[in-house]
């Protein structure tokens, strides 16, 4: 087939390459020569994948003198031969001759494909034919062709040998599906890439069979893998987010192609849409919760917002469309999207049921909370997890996952301890047999998220522990001021342990039973009443194969249970309260309720149940009935009854 016979068939990704070359250049032009930059390497034989959407990033250049050999790999890592031959620097490529116009750029794509055609195949580089490796390929190469269609590089021997390699990959996944491509995120990419090179090869009776398994599948994974309320299954922010893209890219070829899809399957989509925007922080970067890393999500919630028209999702985007969202749907796109009217999210929580996770905003502070299943291999020991971000910056963190490559750096970042949990005795709740596997497994129970009167109430626990039930209640009393309280039901004694992880540009003091974390922008002071605390320097990642130091702190009793305040609005004084019987004026024990007062607000909260036979407790001149009860400051009455 010429060149000119395949690209004579419309519109696919990419509308026109110099408007939107124009239109970043415009907006971004620091990121367009950062991609120019990474692009002139590409033609030098030099390789480091340090984008946004390179999965698993690297942070040391790997250059070839002489040919490129696809399938080295320096260090006990393989994910860099996994990234090496997805080549999604061809796209990095594309851009750079968009906006510059440089044949170069051009001439390295084809002479690069050819080569790869020519020498990696399936009988000679497994680690390159993986099958998520073939998905992300039928992805990117189409991508990538499309900005050279212009170019004298890109001759009629480039066209067949792209063609013939796309006939290959497209039969190689039509070979494999199982349980396994079901359930993970590697099925909903590879398929994907299926679906795109039946709509992107001309047609024939061949890539309609493609397209109708294709589509068969996507429809299978996204309705077991998407939980009802939008989250993906795998509890990791970042792969919801993959395969959201892959979704996407479904979605637009199909309107842009004709192409007709089930009304479950857009809706299905169009839920994991929500929920990623929703949980995303103010910042526009998404949670690092399982194997995760820091990732600013605009392009995904831009994208989702012009796709679905959602004007919800849209008041989570930029003003502009983001640098990479631009080159996936074009500069039409981009204007079409600055024109959307948008619409806030009305009430302070958005609680996702099916998976265990609440996000709390108000007044430029968000805080997650987790306590769901697992999410398998790409999930972490992180039940009962929280995070906190205020006035533009982290508090509290989850750690990320600095590698896949199984040993005490991999266990460390994904152990209960490293993140923002409760612990029993200075043991993982969740013990890890390798990389991807567990030993021994833990069951969330009772979570439960509410809001009244002002006031957010999230709540979780698990069966970690043998023996014992650990649960957390979180109240969130305004957007400066959170109490935590945890709780160990057993009868044997333990060692109650709340850790805490700050960001790593921030520096952390420790005075008997109080630390403060100040930060740029924030201060943060934590009581533990009654526990012994004590600070350590852990590691933070928030980039693949890159760690740094950060400060954490463990506070501990062997009491039953154990108390935080945190304040963002200064040292508030924290008072523990006696509770009595109203009626019977009898003093009631700390095991059943207690009561503390902080910055103002009485919070009474019972561990077990305590009234009997009619009853009313007293806490500080405040009378009510309840299982957690906050009075604002000077309130007396019954006060806001947050769990009956």
């Amino acid at each position: 087939m010429t060149k000119t016979e395949f690209f004579s068939r419309g519109l696919f990704f990419l509308d026109d390459s110099k408007a939107a070359a124009a239109y970043a250049l415009s907006h971004y032009p620091e990121e367009c020569w950062r991609i120019i930059s990474n692009a002139e390497l590409v033609t030098q034989n030099i390789f480091i994948f340090n984008l946004q959407s390179d999965l698993e990033q690297t942070q040391t250049p790997v250059m070839f003198d002489g040919p490129i050999d696809w399938l080295m790999q320096p260090g006990d890592d393989p994910e860099f031969v996994y990234a090496f031959n997805r080549q999604r620097f061809w796209i990095t490529l594309g851009e750079a001759y968009a906006l510059t116009g440089d044949e170069k750029f051009a001439r390295t794509f084809s002479s690069e494909l050819l080569d790869w055609v020519r020498n990696v195949r399936r009988d000679n580089a497994p680690k390159a034919w993986r099958t998520i490796e073939a998905g992300f390929r039928m992805e990117y190469w189409p991508k990538a062709i499309f900005f050279f269609k212009d170019s004298p590089s890109l001759t009629d021997d480039v066209i067949d040998a792209f063609i013939s390699s796309m006939t290959e990959h497209a039969e190689y996944i039509m070979e494999v599906w199982d349980s396994y491509h079901l359930l993970s995120n590697w099925g909903v990419i590879e398929n994907h890439g299926l679906f795109i090179v039946s709509a992107v090869l001309p047609g024939t009776g061949r890539t309609k069979e493609w397209q109708e398994e294709a589509i068969r599948r996507l429809t299978a994974e996204a309705g077991i893998q998407i939980y009802d309320d939008g989250t993906h299954w795998e509890q990791s922010s970042m792969y919801l987010n993959e395969v959201l893209s892959c979704y996407q890219d479904v979605l637009l070829l199909s309107e842009r192609r004709g192409i007709a899809l089930p009304k479950d399957l857009r809706d299905r989509i169009h839920a994991l849409a929500r929920a990623s925007a929703f949980q995303q922080k103010p910042d526009g970067s998404s949670p690092m919760n399982g194997d995760s890393d820091d990732i600013p999500q605009w392009g995904y919630t831009e994208k989702s917002a012009y796709i679905f028209h959602d004007e919800e999702i849209r008041a989570f985007g930029g003003e502009h469309l983001s640098f990479d969202a631009l080159w996936d749907i074009g500069s039409a796109a981009a204007d079409e999207y600055e024109r959307m009217a948008s619409r806030e999210r009305e009430g302070l929580l958005t609680v996702f049921p099916d998976s265990g996770r609440a996000i709390y905003r108000s007044g430029g502070t968000w805080l997650s909370f987790k306590d769901g299943t697992l999410g398998a291999g790409h999930g972490h020991a992180d039940q009962t997890h929280l995070d906190l971000f205020s006035n533009g910056e982290d508090i509290l963190v989850d750690p990320g996952r600095y590698t896949y490559v199984s040993g005490p750096e991999r266990f460390e970042f994904k152990a209960s301890r490293a993140h923002n949990v409760i612990t029993l005795d200075g043991k993982d709740s969740y013990e890890a047999k390798d990389s991807w596997e567990y030993s021994k497994m833990s069951q969330a129970y009772g979570f439960k998220c509410r809001e009244k009167g002002g006031f957010a109430y999230l709540k979780g626990g698990h069966l970690g522990y043998d023996g014992a039930f650990v649960s957390r209640k979180v109240v969130v009393l305004d957007p400066g001021l959170v109490m935590v309280f945890d709780e160990c039901y057993s009868d044997k004694a333990h060692t109650l342990e709340s850790h805490l992880h700050f960001a790593e540009y921030g520096e952390l003091e420790c005075d008997g039973g109080k630390a403060v974390y100040r930060s740029p922008r924030n201060t943060a002071f934590i009581t533990f009443p009654g526990a012994a605390v004590e600070k350590e320097r852990t590691r933070i990642s928030r980039h693949y194969n890159k760690a740094e130091g950060n400060w954490s702190l463990t506070a501990r009793t062997r009491s039953h249970f154990l108390t935080t305040v945190i304040s963002l609005k200064g040292d508030v004084s924290v008072e523990k309260l006696p509770v009595r019987s109203f009626h019977k004026k009898e003093l009631l024990p700390d095991r059943a309720i207690e009561a503390f007062r902080a910055g103002g607000y009485t919070v009474v909260v019972s561990h077990y149940e305590w009234g009997s036979p009619t009853d009313t407790f007293i806490a500080g001149g405040s009378n009510g009935w309840g299982q957690l009860v906050v009075f604002r400051p000077g309130e007396t009455g019954i006060g806001t009854v947050l769990e009956y």
